[in-house]
């Protein structure tokens, strides 16, 4: 189906000239000129990425979650045109905006959506912006990648400051150009929103709570886009939350000298998490959690046996053995998924012009990661790491999402979708121990 029209085209430069002037207004501010620079051409690449997203979806795939949402946002839309009463079916639960869709339209290949919370949210926002856009998918995505921007940008001067704005440029290649998050962080998608409102989140965590610039609008704020991704994906927060938590837990034991105190301190923890866990079933969570991996991967490697004998480039899996939906089997299985998240694709392994991007990307991050792991002796690695408690927490919540990426995530391109929102936090861990190592080794004695 053609969602992307003529008029599209014609009121994109319009879009885009729009978005250019907020962001030119906004860099006035910037008085360093390297700061400045990357902020445009962070701006750029979220636009150039947003459109390529677009086309590609439109003239490859001819099919998308993108594409669902937008489906989506028309029905709402359409609801309104034909009765302002409608307007309840923004605040209505996805039971009954699945039941108002069957009823009236009946397309059984869109239904199952309006009944998923997370999906049904993102039709809401596309609805929402349709009233901004001329209900023009093209432009919709251009307020998606926009929004993306603004959390990226603001995630890059957290970053930024923190590694006392040294090796800016390394930095900034690694947060703000790295083509998987420019790239699939910018359509109308959950990644977008999510990544974008991540960004916004820790932004204003860190400069009202450690740099003590407390702003009631930014709380409130906080506390909205907090909202938003736990309607998305509410697995985000969570592993924020723990990594918080846990950072805070390292940052009072190391102030701490008495082992006594210590060790009683992290009983306490532990028990706090134990009796969490507890009370949330996460056990029996987890295994359903494996439980539906396993059908997931069971689903698609029977529509894989029949599109293999037609196609066999199109093939771009993670092939899995059967996994034991316990916690026992999750830990066994954790470092496997862990990697696979992180480094897969490997080169070899590429049969598409899309994912031979992805895996060269991949191979950067082994590669760097191996190097930081030599040059550090390994162990130095990891002291740094635990010895700092922004490292620390951008190490907890990477592993966090990897572990759970990985290990729900059977196909590459899903993968690489789904993991933008890890890749900041990795990758500014990366280049902050490159920084230090770089800094020691330059300080004589």
């Amino acid at each position: 189906m053609q969602h992307i029209t003529i008029y599209d085209y014609l009121l994109l430069p319009l879009y885009l000239y729009l978005f250019y002037i907020i962001v030119k207004r906004r860099s006035v501010k910037y008085t360093d000129p390297v700061v400045r620079k990357h902020f445009f051409n962070s701006f750029y690449l979220r636009m150039f990425g947003s459109v390529a997203y677009s086309l590609l979806v439109q003239y490859y795939y001819g099919y998308g979650d993108s594409f669902t949402y937008y489906v989506g946002s028309n029905f709402l839309t359409d609801q309104v045109s034909s009765n302002l009463g409608n307007v309840s079916y923004f605040f209505a639960s996805p039971q009954e905006v699945y039941n108002a869709y069957t009823t009236q339209v009946g397309d059984y290949n869109y239904a199952g959506y309006f009944a998923i919370g997370s999906a049904l949210f993102i039709m809401k926002i596309s609805a929402a912006l349709s009233y901004l856009s001329f209900n023009k998918f093209l432009i919709i995505s251009l307020f998606f990648g926009f929004f993306s921007f603004i959390g990226q940008w603001r995630l890059f001067k957290v970053f930024n400051h923190i590694n006392k704005y040294k090796h800016q440029n390394l930095l900034a290649w690694a947060v703000l150009y790295s083509p998987s998050i420019w790239f699939w962080g910018s359509g109308l998608m959950k990644d977008s929103v999510c990544i974008g409102a991540v960004g916004i989140i820790l932004h204003i965590l860190y400069f009202s709570f450690v740099n003590r610039r407390f702003s009631l609008k930014e709380l409130a704020l906080l506390v909205f886009l907090v909202f938003i991704v736990w309607n998305i994906k509410s697995y985000i927060i969570s592993i924020l939350a723990v990594g918080l938590v846990s950072t805070l837990l390292l940052k009072s034991l190391t102030s701490i000298k008495n082992i006594l105190i210590k060790s009683f301190i992290i009983t306490v923890f532990f028990i706090a998490m134990v009796a969490v866990a507890f009370l949330a079933n996460f056990s029996e969570q987890l295994k359903t959690l494996a439980e539906e991996s396993q059908q997931q991967v069971l689903s698609f490697q029977q529509s894989y046996q029949a599109i293999q004998q037609e196609d066999e480039t199109s093939r771009a899996t993670i092939e899995m053995k059967a996994i034991d939906p316990s916690i026992s089997g999750i830990l066994t299985y954790s470092p496997i998924a862990v990697f696979n998240c992180l480094f897969r694709p490997f080169l070899w392994e590429s049969r598409k012009v899309i994912i031979l991007f992805t895996s060269l990307e991949s191979t950067l991050l082994l590669l760097s990661t191996l190097y930081l792991l030599g040059i550090t002796r390994f162990f130095g690695f990891f002291k740094s790491i635990f010895n700092n408690e922004y490292l620390f927490f951008c190490f907890s919540v990477s592993i966090l999402f990897a572990l759970i990426i990985g290990f729900t995530t059977y196909n590459f391109g899903t993968m690489v979708r789904y993991k933008i929102i890890l890749l900041p936090f990795y990758y500014f861990l990366l280049v902050s121990i490159f920084t230090k190592f770089t800094q020691q080794r330059a300080t004589p004695g």
